[in-house]
């Protein structure tokens, strides 16, 4: 595959709005084994050579009102510009390129209720972002990358095209300040020696669920305290958002948790 073509196929996504655009190859998973077979491209689509991955924002003034309708609304924003992309670039690649491909949604799970009884969802972004060089896997178990931290959204696109790998990032960007550990709310994290926090993803998602309820979900407050990220700069000499800005969106637009 020659770098022309990779070239239109990074110009295509970034002309759809991607921030972010990376490429690893679906040996990956292989290679660097951290989910079972199933869970595999190549195990799904035979046919299947390269993951392309495409991440947007998610702007911190607006997480640091969670729980509110204020997230709620950028996160519903953020997965409909990801499926709308997803969906203009394979098109393009089966189109105009002539290729295979396909793409797995942005949170590839029906509902957050559906996570209880086993919050595995069908295919990982995280793991896609990590094997393309877009970030590398933090302490919070998100990806961190260096333009936005945590605080991003992604989508992935699978395609038989032979795209030449973005490498894999070396050093790993998680600073390991344990803001993530001390701020959740469910306290689901824990150290234990690994190379992230152990996490009880089962208490994660039950939370969720209780915020839904509550119609101002998801949580966020590991994206949110997350110190990595050029998105910070702007704010480093004031705050993001005074405390009763944070009580003002929390009261108005959704059921308050306290009721």
């Amino acid at each position: 595959m020659s770098d022309d073509v990779k070239q239109k196929v990074y110009d295509k996504a970034r002309s759809l709005g991607a921030n972010l655009v990376n490429c690893c190859s679906v040996c990956a998973w292989e290679e660097v084994p951290i989910q079972e077979p199933e869970f595999w491209p190549k195990n799904i689509w035979p046919w299947a050579e390269s993951v392309i991955v495409l991440g947007i924002p998610l702007f911190a003034p607006m997480i640091d009102t969670t729980p509110s309708m204020v997230y709620q609304e950028l996160y519903d924003t953020s997965n409909r510009v990801l499926d709308e992309m997803a969906y203009r670039l394979t098109s393009y690649l089966v189109t105009e390129l002539g290729s295979r491909a396909v793409f797995f949604p942005r949170d590839c799970y029906y509902g957050i209720d559906d996570l209880v009884a086993d919050p595995r969802a069908a295919f990982s972004h995280v793991l896609a972002g990590h094997y393309s060089g877009m970030g590398t896997i933090g302490d919070s178990h998100n990806l961190i990358t260096a333009e936005f931290g945590p605080r991003l959204r992604m989508v992935s696109i699978i395609t038989d095209l032979p795209i030449e790998p973005d490498p894999m990032l070396e050093k790993n960007l998680c600073i390991h300040c344990k803001k993530c550990l001390r701020a959740c709310p469910t306290h689901c994290f824990a150290e234990d020696g690994g190379p992230v926090y152990a996490m009880d993803k089962v208490t994660c998602t039950k939370y969720h669920v209780q915020l839904k309820n509550e119609h101002h979900w998801p949580c966020g407050i590991c994206m949110d305290v997350c110190p990595v990220g050029q998105d910070l700069k702007p704010y480093r000499k004031q705050p993001r958002i005074t405390d009763d800005g944070i009580t003002h969106c929390q009261r108005f637009g959704s059921h308050p948790a306290s009721e």
